[in-house]
């Protein structure tokens, strides 16, 4: 990526709905969804052609990354094993390259069964840096971050504002925090910080739910695996989700000296220390200037809390899952949410919301004050991802078009021997130009059609090329990157963001790009995706505009700042101003 500054910025298909269908088991959903599963009108309007889409290459092993995921013995026997892991994006060492950050999983007592005298591989969670010319090196060892617990999530971000990104990471077991020393090398601080909860951690969220300028910590909790519990579908091959209790969510508050508070007693009204959550993402959904949190949870509701202030040291919150429409499916169902991603589907300025889950995958358009609207059918997502049993996602711009498209990673919960494809769709316009998506399969290459367990899904543009490439995390084989090789013309813009009164990385921060009739906002966060983290540098495709007309930022602390004029093709560093 090129280098910019000026002053103070700086820059630098129907068959598969119909099999889904066919076994839907639930008399209860039966009315429900047939409606969503119904034959499309006789008078169907014709469906748009799909353009021209990128192609990815595998570039795996010829990068450099070598990953084979662990899941503590031969064969995958309970839940805790074919949940899996996910993966994440940083740059730890602050060099404009993003690196990658891989949590594996481990031999462990209560879960794990190799048989008497059988020897367990060596495996650690992997930390590979990006050697800038489209390689990586291993070196977890050097930077200590090995963790050799069964981890699920990696949260990168800078949590005491020293200017280097540290990480968080969630286990079966005790969590994990590593504090970056900013010369390669990061110090285990979990127990001085007080955040090493011991029990099953899924993923979280880093957001400034009371916005003095330091990052809190939402930690999401699965549940209450015994392994001794053996009640099941035989054809499940083990316990699912609800044979389980949940065990509750925590809320840790950031002191500003490297400690935190544990303080999710002191939330009102919260529900979440029932659930059985998955993933987290920090966002304004009812658009009142103050972060709330989305948490998916698993064959249950999800929750809505809405942010309604501190009184009294304590977090006020408002579950509104049900009043939003983002408690259940469209179809009702209390469906397997894996986490979601956030982005502006239809260019109105607002942040929808896409959760992959077992069924059709759900995609709610914002229509303003915390109200959504589940128009997963309308957009042809439910068509094309009805066979699929999907877990990471993100909204993003492949082709630098200007419209956000969709990819998913999926994978069987249960059973090992069933492998699915990636789902990659693209947006294109109708004759009446509402947006729909289309499922690319073999266009994009081999790697559409490439089969595994997939579970963490995670994005970034590596390689520094102005296009967004790809990252699978597998459970049955080698782990995946995928390059983007997107057909020149179309342009971009990239925003990394430095807060000053508000938190360094700028999280939950708004960013608005203006190029022509071409309007775009995205929101930086630290979550959501199935226990993975995309590029930290915010992506703009810009279709052929070569020009942009101003990019405006909303930061957490309430500052509204415009950069007027920057050129294209470039990532544009904004710094917020002094306070």
């Amino acid at each position: 990526m090129g280098t910019w500054h000026a002053g103070k910025i700086l820059s630098r298909s129907s068959k598969r709905l119909a099999g889904l269908c066919a076994r839907r088991r639930s008399l209860l959903l039966a009315v429900p969804v047939a409606l969503a599963c119904g034959s499309p009108p006789a008078r169907a309007a014709p469906r748009p052609a799909l353009p021209p889409v990128p192609t990815f290459t595998e570039v795996s092993k010829a990068a450099g990354i070598d990953f084979t995921y662990w899941w503590g013995d031969r064969e995958m026997d309970n839940i805790v094993e074919g949940t899996g892991s996910g993966c994440t994006w940083l740059d730890y060492d602050g060099d404009g390259f993003v690196d990658l950050y891989l949590a594996n999983g481990a031999t462990t007592e209560g879960v794990s069964s190799l048989p008497r005298g059988q020897q367990a591989p060596r495996a650690t969670n992997r930390l590979y840096r990006n050697n800038g010319n489209g390689t990586f090196s291993d070196v977890t060892e050097k930077a200590g971050v090995g963790d050799p617990r069964f981890s699920t999530a990696a949260l990168a971000a800078d949590y005491d504002n020293d200017g280097d990104t540290d990480l968080y990471v969630t286990n079966y077991g005790r969590n994990t925090l590593y504090r970056n020393a900013g010369n390669g090398t990061f110090s285990d601080v979990t127990e001085q910080a007080g955040v090493g909860d011991a029990r099953w951690g899924m993923g979280g969220a880093w957001f400034d739910y009371d916005g003095d300028g330091d990052l809190d910590l939402y930690v999401v909790n699965y549940l209450e695996f015994d392994k001794k519990y053996r009640l099941y579908f035989e054809a499940d091959g083990f316990p699912g989700p609800l044979a389980y209790p949940g065990v509750g969510d925590l809320l840790y508050r950031n002191e500003g000296n490297g400690s935190f508070s544990d303080v999710t007693a002191g939330i009102q009204g919260q529900r979440a220390n029932k659930g059985r959550g998955m993933s987290a993402i920090a966002a304004d959904f009812d658009e009142d200037g103050r972060p709330d949190l989305f948490v998916a949870n698993d064959a249950m509701e999800n929750y809505l809390l809405l942010n309604r202030g501190v009184r009294e040291g304590r977090w006020v919150v408002e579950d509104a899952a049900l009043l939003s429409g983002l408690a259940y499916s469209a179809s009702g169902d209390a469906a397997a949410s894996m986490g979601g991603d956030v982005g502006d589907v239809d260019g109105d300025g607002r942040l929808d919301l896409v959760v992959p889950d077992n069924a059709f995958n759900n995609v709610y358009l914002a229509r303003g004050k915390g109200i959504f609207e589940d128009l997963t059918a309308a957009l042809g997502v439910a068509e094309a991802s009805g066979q699929f049993w999907s877990w990471g996602v993100d909204l993003l711009d492949l082709d630098n078009d200007g419209d956000l498209d969709l990819v998913f990673s999926n994978g069987h919960g249960h059973l090992v021997h069933e492998t699915q494809e990636m789902l990659v769709l693209f947006q294109v316009r109708d004759a009446a130009g509402k947006p729909r998506f289309l499922d690319a399969g073999r266009a994009v290459g081999p790697f559409g059609t490439h089969k595994m367990i997939g579970r963490g899904l995670c994005t970034a543009d590596y390689d520094n090329d102005g296009d967004l490439d790809l990252f699978v995390l597998a459970l049955d084989q080698p782990s995946v990157l995928a390059r983007n090789d997107s057909r020149p013309g179309n342009h971009w813009l990239a925003v990394q963001l430095r807060g000053r009164r508000s938190n360094r990385d700028g999280i939950g921060a708004l960013v608005t790009v203006r190029a022509g009739k071409l309007a775009r906002t995205e929101l930086r966060f630290a979550g959501g995706s199935f226990v993975s983290q995309h590029d930290p540098r915010l992506h703009f495709g810009l279709g052929p505009e070569t020009k942009v007309d101003v990019v405006e930022v909303r930061w957490p602390s309430g500052r509204v700042q415009q950069v007027e004029r920057p050129p294209v093709d470039r990532l544009l560093l904004v710094q917020e101003p002094e306070p």
